[in-house]
């Protein structure tokens, strides 16, 4: 008698010590897919960089725009200094000062001048290349906006992939919580099978590893949903220990099916994750438009006036006061039509052209390879379906019998008529079936928002689970 109220008190300490670990979710706030996707779109850092890229292009393109105005330079100087000038020329290289004037054999004295100076320059004609740059701009802030769109379709696919993934093990760590109830329930029916002496005492060792095993499988399961948890809240950017996952995507899984519209093939003019490669295209062909109008003659404006005033009288007389040189003495006025083309611009036209056509063609077969790839794993993922889905028909069956099963072996077990081995062979087989509909379940839903996601369709699947 001593024994088995140790025994009992023993089994009441494992029992209150399960009871403690029993999950905080049971009574938690439900965070559903599309939360948790808003939330994402709100935090990721990744998103919020390429929202700026894009505005970058965007003030780029009034960058290229402001190109077509034209230079207005003015200028104004007080100058002091000597006038000794030499015959014969050279190269200023944009540093050697101007001293116009006659060769003389005296050495000046220091003098002083006032200048000023507005130059105006413009190229009014470039025959198409203002307008193949402008392109060219707006050609890379599609590329922008189509990486921001890809790289959101792509922390979409991994949130909805974590997520179920994190509703997975929630609904695991049920049936663990379930199997330690009916470890509660093996033990109480040991205990009255003791008292009434139709079972050894041996049966409640037995029970008490069965209970341990139980609790360990259960610790476990919850670890790993907690894990999955703290991942999902990484993505979001939320904490998601104070929330559950929305159970009823189970069920909506299979009714809506036909309404995703999933196709064969990826389709490049709507699938963002091949969309990046046609946008690049485009820029590239953009690039190319803008080499080959580069290289064209362009007409140009170019107007200057300016008014000077010197300390050197016109008869060569050195003032002897610096301030005789400041007052204006003289204004000119220049304005003419330039025409400007390099002759040996056409093999630079050519070199760029060839590399940019190279390019485009390396590109589009980038896109090509990437479209094949995600049609063969679109193939492959519809393959799976079929067959996923028939493993799921027969799931129901064999849950049905375990059940039935366990049933049966506990009433049998309760009226002393088996062993307590086969009452949990059948306990086992329950919680295996259990497990497996979960995770057939889960294949399913899984390979559905996977033929969505290569499909192109993930607005469809997320707007199927919307409540």
């Amino acid at each position: 008698m001593v024994i088995f109220l140790l025994w009992r008190m023993r089994l009441c300490i494992l029992v209150a010590l399960i009871i403690s670990f029993l999950p905080h979710v049971i009574n938690a706030q439900v965070l559903t897919l599309h939360d948790a996707i808003n939330k994402a779109y709100a935090h990721y850092p990744l998103l919020k960089q390429h929202q700026h890229e894009i505005e970058a292009a965007g003030a780029h393109i009034a960058s290229v725009n402001g190109g077509r105005l034209p230079s207005l330079t003015i200028q104004d100087q007080l100058t002091a200094g000597t006038d000794n000038a030499l015959q014969g020329g050279y190269y200023s290289l944009g540093i050697v000062p101007s001293t116009p004037g006659s060769y003389t054999n005296i050495r000046n004295s220091p003098n002083a001048g006032n200048v000023g100076i507005a130059l105006l320059k413009w190229e009014f004609a470039t025959f198409g290349y203002n307008k193949t740059r402008e392109n060219e701009a707006r050609a890379q802030l599609s590329v922008s906006q189509s990486i921001l769109n890809r790289d959101k379709y792509l922390l979409t696919q991994n949130l909805i992939c974590t997520y179920l993934d994190w509703l997975k093990k929630y609904q695991l760590l049920k049936v663990q919580q379930e199997n330690l109830q009916r470890v509660q329930i093996l033990l109480n029916a040991i205990r009255a099978n003791i008292m009434s002496g139709l079972k050894p005492g041996v049966d409640s060792s037995t029970a008490i590893a069965a209970l341990a095993d139980a609790r360990i499988n259960y610790l476990t399961c919850l670890d790993n949903y907690h894990n999955a948890g703290i991942t999902l809240g990484t993505l979001s950017g939320m904490p998601t220990l104070q929330e559950m996952p929305d159970t009823g995507l189970l069920s909506k899984a299979y009714i809506q099916t036909e309404n995703l519209d999933i196709r064969d093939t990826a389709m490049a003019a709507s699938h963002p994750l091949l969309d990046v490669f046609k946008k690049n295209i485009e820029r590239q062909l953009a690039s190319n438009q803008s080499i080959a109008h580069k290289y064209l003659p362009k007409l140009g404006l170019d107007a200057a006036g300016w008014v000077r005033s010197s300390g050197i009288s016109p008869t060569g007389v050195y003032p002897d006061n610096l301030a005789y040189g400041m007052p204006y003495s003289k204004n000119n006025y220049l304005i003419g039509v330039t025409a400007t083309y390099n002759l040996f611009d056409l093999k630079h036209r050519h070199d760029e052209l060839v590399e940019g056509n190279y390019t485009a063609e390396a590109l589009e077969s980038t896109l090509d390879y990437q479209q094949t790839s995600l049609n063969g794993l679109l193939a492959q993922a519809n393959g799976t379906w079929s067959i996923t889905l028939e493993k799921f028909k027969e799931i129901p069956a064999q849950l049905s019998a375990a059940r039935q099963a366990y049933g049966q072996q506990m009433a049998l077990y309760r009226s002393g008529l088996n062993t307590l081995v086969e009452l949990t062979n059948a306990q086992y087989s329950l919680t295996q079936a259990e497990t497996n509909y979960i995770l057939v379940q889960d294949d399913l839903l899984q390979l559905l928002f996977i033929r969505a996601g290569l499909s192109g369709r993930l607005d469809n699947f997320l707007q199927n689970f919307k409540q």
